[in-house]
């Protein structure tokens, strides 16, 4: 079940839903709760709750604001709750008038005219100590009737503080709250401020700090089931709280799209889902003043934790200046301290995922560096298994099926067009009810050894054949079996049974064999087929002998013989030769991926120059193919990481493997500093690099 989303105010939620879609931050509201059960005495537990934008600051509040209302035991307190901003305070009258005013919108009904008949009369009064006094005497009267303690929920404390200008305020409001029992404040801030930070003002001291810490994998986890009504593996959720920096609103919009895709398709969708929500990056940019503003931008172009002066040399300003631009976003929240030292601090965007829309709608390097990531994370992230990337690569060679028929004089006929149509207009059911009806029509089963005429024996020949290819398309792999079968049996000899169809069709048969398990038949038949390719002179659709030798190759991996495969991977490296032409490098990379992942289980690794194949080939491709990256990964957990950083840098595929490099560079006891994004990947793979070495020797 889903879970109801507001873009960016849960304060628009019913109860219900408030409760509902309450899955995280689960601890601070058990703590903050208890702490209001416990307070049975004169002075209260003021508590403030920090967090950036969209780290769930607002839901929490709420979701407390409600068990207090529903709970028995928190019934001694009465909360009223102020929105998000509170625009219209720049006095401490005008702050218990504000409260005041939503006292009245929250009241029992009975009590709502009375109360907005105060808030009307006060409004008028001049005097602000007396409006301050008045209006406090009206909210304690509330609570003295109803035997309550009043809970205000404030949001953006900081904000509101900055909007004030009298420093007094803060020390009146101390007061109050020091001294007044029947009154507690629950607020929030984006950020630490001076107020409660600095000994001399008057917020000094006075609160119990609650801060919000990105989310774990596991909160992501709940978070995303509970939005997109979908279960993910921690493997898939991971690079979206990388992208996210674990920031649940970003997380929740990331859910919301991204439902019932998979990691593969919504990482690939990651710029229409920035473009999907560009009110909310455009919102909170253009709320920053100019100058602020420049500063912002000019370090999200730098994408890595800057220094003050690498941003102000970016956005072309006075150090000075742009450090107390800095320091302005940094108590917004927009821009966060994430180390260095306290003479250098250095800074990053808050919100990581605007990081990466404002670098992809910029088009810059960074855009391309961006992508790269994006890339090396799908492979990463995406589900790792042999069988899957074997999958993968087949996916990616199928659509050579209509192009193999198109050599053949059968595809002429008007049934197999009409067919193919019908698939290729995503009725694949359609087109075999279709084939079944013509193989009824034509070709009945009590035909009695009756010969049929040449031109219908070619059509049900070609009817078969197609109906066997779009089995397998669509995963029937007993029915492919079956249905190739009839073929040799009754077309074997059959001179529509000259390559390239007879291969494509063996082909077929060969996978859908290594569907169900059957390794040995899979391996048959692909040597049927590479037989019938060696007796062509010459092989001019080597295509096709490469494709048969990678099949072999994996179905002699998974069937536990390893010399055999690598024997026959071998034969696939060969075949492709010097050529460099994008299918090429696709099939000598999966070669080799295969061909490492074989020697891997052996404790062995393809051999340097085939590494350097490997990153060669992958420069060649748009996007890296599935376990490219787990082979690099075997290759390094073997060969050591300071060849392997060697060979990857003098490489082409450098820059697509930055998180792989920065790993390596850290290995190494090298000082990174990459964008944190790239960071938290390369933290990632070195994990990887311990649990494969210490698989290699044998260390549980």
């Amino acid at each position: 079940m889903t879970v109801a989303v507001k873009k960016y105010n849960p304060g628009f939620l019913t109860d219900e839903q408030v409760i509902e879609s309450f899955c995280v931050r689960v601890n601070e509201f058990e703590s903050i709760t208890e702490s209001l059960r416990e307070n049975v005495g004169n002075s209260n537990p003021h508590t403030i709750v920090i967090g950036p934008r969209g780290s769930g600051k607002t839901h929490l509040l709420m979701r407390i604001a409600v068990e207090v209302r529903r709970d028995a035991e928190l019934r001694a307190y009465f909360p009223i709750i102020f929105p998000e901003e509170s625009y219209e305070v720049a006095t401490c009258g005008e702050l218990w008038l504000e409260c005041l005013y939503h006292l009245a919108q929250q009241a029992p009904a009975d009590e709502r005219e009375n109360l907005e008949r105060s808030h009307g009369d006060l409004r008028n009064e001049s005097n602000d100590q007396v409006l301050a006094e008045r209006c406090l005497g009206a909210l304690l009267d509330f609570a003295d009737r109803h035997q309550k303690r009043l809970l205000l929920v404030v949001e953006n404390l900081n904000m509101l503080f900055n909007d004030i200008a009298d420093p007094d305020v803060g020390w009146q409001l101390r007061k109050t709250l020091q001294t007044e029992p029947r009154i507690m404040l629950l607020a929030s801030a984006t950020s630490r401020f001076d107020e409660i930070d600095d000994p001399q003002r008057a917020m000094y001291d006075l609160f119990r700090v609650v801060s919000l810490r990105p989310l774990g994998t596991d909160e992501c986890m709940n978070l995303w089931q509970a939005v997109s009504g979908t279960d993910s593996p921690s493997e898939a959720v991971r690079p979206l709280e990388i992208l996210t920096g674990g920031n649940p609103r970003l997380l929740s919009i990331i859910a919301t799209f991204g439902a019932g895709q998979s990691l593969r398709e919504l990482m690939h969708n990651l710029l229409d889902l920035v473009d999907d929500h560009t009110e909310y990056f455009k919102s909170h940019l253009e709320r920053l003043p100019p100058h602020e503003r420049r500063v912002y931008l000019a370090l999200a172009r730098l994408w890595r934790p800057s220094t003050t002066k690498e941003i102000a040399d970016q956005a072309r300003i006075d150090t000075n200046r742009c450090s107390a631009f800095l320091k302005r976003l940094t108590r917004r929240g927009s821009v966060t301290n994430i180390g260095g030292t306290a003479r250098r601090p250095r800074y990053y965007l808050t919100e990581r995922l605007y990081n990466i829309y404002y670098l992809l709608r910029r088009g810059t390097g960074a855009n391309n560096l961006v992508k790269a990531l994006i890339d090396f994370m799908i492979c990463m992230y995406s589900p790792s298994r042999l069988v899957d990337i074997y999958e993968k690569s087949l996916g990616e060679t199928r659509e050579l099926d209509h192009l193999m028929l198109n050599v053949g004089i059968l595809v002429e006929d008007a049934v197999i067009n009409e067919a193919l149509s019908l698939e290729m207009a995503g009725e694949p059911n359609k087109a075999l009810d279709l084939y079944n009806q013509v193989i009824e029509k034509i070709d009945p089963d009590d035909r009695d050894g009756v010969e049929c005429q040449p031109s219908i024996e070619s059509l049900v020949g070609g009817v078969l054949l197609n109906k066997s290819l779009l089995l397998s398309r669509i995963g029937r792999a007993e029915e492919v079996i079956e249905t190739t079968e009839v073929l040799v049996k009754r077309f074997g000899k059959h001179e529509m049974f000259a390559f390239p169809i007879a291969v494509t069709m063996l082909e077929g048969k060969a996978r859908a064999h290594l569907s169900l398990d059957n390794w040995q038949e899979a391996i048959e038949t692909y040597k049927e087929a590479i037989d019938r390719l060696n007796k062509i002179e010459p092989p001019d659709l080597n295509s096709l002998l490469v494709k048969a030798n990678l099949g072999k190759g994996w179905a002699l991996a998974r069937s536990g013989q390893y010399s055999a495969a690598v024997a026959a991977l071998d034969q696939v490296v060969s075949l492709v030769g010097e050529s460099r032409d994008s299918e090429s490098a696709r099939t000598l990379a999966n070669a080799l991926i295969y061909k490492a992942y074989v020697l891997f289980l052996n404790d062995q690794s393809i051999s340097e120059d085939e590494f350097s194949m490997l990153l060669s080939s992958l420069a060649e491709l748009e996007e890296l193919p599935a376990g490219s990256v787990a082979a690099c990964l075997f290759f390094i957990a073997t060969a050591g990481s300071a060849r392997a950083f060697e060979l990857i840098q003098a490489s082409p595929s450098v820059h697509r493997l930055l998180p792989l490099v920065t790993a390596l560079q850290q290995e190494l006891e090298q000082i990174t500093q990459e964008a944190t994004e790239v960071e938290e990947v390369a933290k990632d793979v070195r994990k990887i690099f311990s649990q494969l070495r210490n698989s290699i020797q044998g260390i549980p």
